[in-house]
């Protein structure tokens, strides 16, 4: 198969969507398809294989689509575009790319939407982005009529997209993990030494600690450090030093307890993963397959207590992937953490289900099978 991928994000800029989409790539062409990824942000142009890198300043603007008219009439195949609206310009208002990928759908081109995210919220916090808002709408309806299939990163874009004409028609793939799996035991060794010398339970966290999971954090973290005395908390990821400091100026007697990996390479990554008894996700809207952090410890097959909320979808019930407390309940959050803590049987029960769902349900080979399983179409307007 031939694939042309659309994306405002790709490596080494930093990005989720960026470092999906080349994970993505990546594993279509060792499929054996030919990838073409035009990228609208600066990056090299490389080529691994079967799959090509072509940065385009303007790809979504006008100036490109001559080009790309051209090479998708040299080499035709499936147009796959990685959707973020803030992220195909125009200040996410970009109305005149999506009614063009629009015409290219009517003349006959195979466009597919990959939806990470549907549009803005309505808010009263942010007035004038309820004008964004609106518009987003717009192109949402437009990109759900260019689109002979339509994905979602989350089951809950059936209901988002629904009243456009998607209506139960998205295929969902989960974003899996960037992290990659099975790191060496001799290096997860080593951290889980310095992470706890005593041998006590590690509980880690995963991510960027920006606002919204730092405040999830900033209430949990406290509560398990004063009811388990003996415990280490190992905050793993980018901007985790600065977290530990703020916890040790709250805590300054626990501060001894709790460290900060900062920014690590992708596999020193799944060293300190691997290092945790226990994983803790909190989110303030509840887990949801779109959820990279979460994904990483699934993969690397390490017990994982998060949150349910607004908007986790039932696969996390259905799978029992991890030990899930209701958004908020930093008592239920807390509780679970010690109960994995506890009982080693039940910790490796949990830690077994999360890899089993990760391979069955969230891997990048079931995206990779799911996107291909659909043949290439031959549209008349």
């Amino acid at each position: 198969m031939k694939w042309h991928i659309l994306t405002g994000e790709y490596p080494p800029a930093a990005g989720g969507v960026g470092d999906y989409t080349a994970l993505l790539a990546n594993a279509l062409s060792e499929a054996g398809d030919s990838v073409d990824v035009w990228v609208g942000t600066p990056t090299p142009s490389t080529a691994s294989g079967s799959c090509r890198v072509h940065p385009l300043p303007d790809l979504f603007g006008p100036r490109s689509r001559s080009l790309l008219d051209r090479a998708w009439s040299a080499a035709p195949g499936i147009v796959l575009l990685q959707y973020v609206p803030n992220a195909i310009g125009r200040r996410g208002m970009n109305v005149a790319f999506c009614r063009w990928l629009l015409a290219q759908r009517r003349h006959g081109q195979d466009v597919r939407v990959m939806f990470h995210e549907p549009y803005f919220y309505f808010t009263a916090r942010r007035p004038w982005r309820n004008a964004a808002a609106v518009i987003q709408r717009v192109m949402a309806l437009l990109l759900v009529r260019a689109a002979v299939q339509r994905y979602y990163s989350s089951a809950n874009w059936h209901a988002y997209l629904g009243p456009y004409g998607a209506a139960n028609t998205g295929i969902v793939l989960p974003i899996p993990s960037t992290i990659p799996s099975n790191a060496p035991a001799v290096r997860a060794g080593e951290l889980r030494a310095r992470f706890s010398p005593s041998g006590s339970g590690v509980v880690g966290h995963f991510g960027t600690f920006g606002d919204h999971v730092g405040d999830e954090l900033r209430e949990i973290l406290p509560a398990l450090l004063r009811q388990d005395s003996d415990v280490r908390v190992v905050l793993i990821g980018r901007n985790s030093d600065r977290f530990r400091q703020e916890l040790a100026q709250r805590l300054p007697g626990a501060a001894a307890r709790v460290h900060a990996t900062g920014e690590m390479a992708a596999s020193d990554v799944a060293a300190a993963l691997s290092a945790c008894d226990v994983l803790l996700q909190p989110y303030p809207d509840g887990v949801t397959t779109r959820r990279t952090s979460v994904m990483a410890g699934l993969r690397n097959g390490v017990a994982t207590i998060t949150t349910e909320g607004a908007l986790t979808e039932a696969v996390w019930r259905q799978t029992g992937a991890v030990a899930l407390a209701p958004c908020g309940h930093t008592d239920g959050v807390v509780s679970q953490v010690l109960r994995l803590l506890a009982d080693p049987g039940e910790r490796m029960s949990q830690a077994a289900r999360g890899r089993d769902a990760y391979v069955r349900d969230f891997s990048i080979e079931q995206t990779v099978a799911r996107l291909r399983s659909m043949a290439p179409a031959a549209l008349s307007a």
